[in-house]
């Protein structure tokens, strides 16, 4: 089954500082998450395209390879482009698990971290303040990216304690292995509660290189803290996710009671690890 051009609009801004690499994969993009475009149906041929949105077929080439990378197109060499998923992966930010638990995995994705840094170091002043603790105290930082599927898609940073390095450095071997498995095993802590923040940006030079966007391209700001039974935090984060590779999922709790309702939620925030 092939797809009209009619399903794909065709304007772009071209006095825009974003990429008109990045405004083609976005129309695209568009209509495939929004269903216009089928699973299994084919793209119009490069030459179309490049005629379609008035560019050069690099730039079309660019566009596919971008949204090869995050799941929502297949190449054939020698056939074309097609449709193969509809949405990226979601993680359930309320949920009690972690991300290398939730639904990424739940689904049968393979999560895969690449530890950057597990060392003890002096918080932040905003890791300091989420965990209770004085400016500049030394804690234990694990600095992470996270590949779903094999595609990079999330930077962590986490800031946790000092007395659980144990269970941080455990981690530096472990690519497949969990902050929070780990510490329910060597700590018996599991996540009780916990606040949660999310913001947009752009990923501009700081955090272009480290997620391979462009610099103009969207990213997710995640800040978060988790607190243990005793109402303690235990382990603060900032966590920056493409939305192209990742999306955030909130489910909507049904009224009832107040307080039991309050209590579900409290009970069911979750983590990054």
């Amino acid at each position: 089954m092939s797809t009209s051009l009619e399903q794909i609009p065709p304007s772009l801004d071209r006095v825009s500082p974003v990429p008109l690499y990045f405004q083609v994969e976005q129309a695209l993009a568009n209509p495939i998450r929004g269903g216009a475009l089928a699973i299994g149906s084919q793209l119009p041929a490069e030459p179309e395209l490049s005629r379609h949105f008035g560019v050069s077929r690099s730039v079309i080439r660019q566009a596919l390879r971008r949204l090869e990378e995050t799941g929502l197109v297949a190449r054939r060499r020698g056939v074309g482009s097609f449709v193969v998923q509809k949405d990226p992966p979601s993680w359930q930010l309320q949920g009690s698990q972690g991300f290398f638990e939730d639904e990424v995995t739940r689904l049968g994705r393979e999560v895969v971290s690449r530890v950057l840094r597990a060392e003890i170091a002096p918080l932040p002043p905003w890791a300091a303040a989420l965990l209770e603790l004085e400016e500049g105290a030394p804690g234990v930082v694990l600095e992470r990216l996270r590949y779903v599927d094999g595609l990079l898609t999330v930077y962590d940073l986490n800031y946790l304690p000092e007395r659980f390095a144990d269970a941080v450095r455990a981690l530096e071997g472990a690519p497949r292995g969990s902050l929070y498995e780990t510490l329910r095993r060597t700590h018996a802590v599991t996540v009780v509660s916990g606040r949660r923040t999310i913001d947009a940006m752009v990923a501009g030079p700081e955090f272009a290189p480290v997620l391979e966007v462009d610099e103009h391209a969207p990213l997710l700001l995640v800040e978060a803290v988790d607190l243990d039974a005793a109402d303690r935090p235990f382990d603060c984060y900032r966590t920056w996710l493409r939305p192209d590779r990742l999306r955030i999922r909130v489910d909507v709790i049904p009224r009832g009671d107040e307080s039991s309702r309050d209590a579900q939620v409290v009970g069911e925030q979750g983590g990054s690890a």
